[in-house]
This record gives C-alpha cells, sequence and structure tokens, in this order.
C-alpha cells in the first residue's frame, strides 16, 4: 500500500473526476513509473496518491503530469506532505 512508501516518494494528486478509477489513474501515472496508485472515495473523494521507487521520479511527476487531463478533468499533481491536504 502507499504507506510503504517514503513521503518523497509520494505524490498528492486532486483534481480527480468521480467517474475516473484507480486502474485508469494508473495508466495515466504509469507513463513517469508510478508503482501505485490509489484513489480515495468518501472524505478524500476526487484525491489520491501515486507512489514511485524515487524522489526523481516523484518529482517528475509533478512536473510532467501538474494540469494534465484526465476523464474529462484537470488533475493536480503536488509534493506529498505528512497530513492530507483538504481537496
Amino acid at each position: 500500500s502507499a504507506n510503504n512508501f517514503k513521503p518523497e516518494k509520494k505524490v498528492w494528486i486532486g483534481g480527480i473526476p468521480e467517474a475516473v478509477t484507480y486502474k485508469e489513474l494508473h495508466e495515466h501515472f504509469k507513463v513517469v513509473g508510478a508503482k501505485w496508485v490509489e484513489v480515495w472515495q468518501g472524505t478524500g473523494a476526487g484525491t489520491g496518491v501515486a507512489c514511485f521507487a524515487t524522489a526523481e521520479e516523484a518529482a517528475a511527476a509533478i512536473s510532467s503530469l501538474n494540469g494534465s487531463e484526465i476523464g474529462g478533468g484537470s488533475l493536480v499533481v503536488d509534493v506529498w506532505e505528512k497530513k492530507p491536504k483538504a481537496a
């Protein structure tokens, strides 16, 4: 799970359209090397996490996928912080 990855190897994802599944999101993030992707439901709906093997890959994902489109929505990809951001 995402808990097995260090914070610097994770990115926070916001703006995920409701219809987008974690599988679709993983396909979207796989191009930059994502090893694990989760989409949250409930209070965290519309947000998720992508995890990478290295901090460099996580940084590259932020620069290349922030603002990218999926399922009719535009994603916000940002640094991971220990305390989850509000959507």
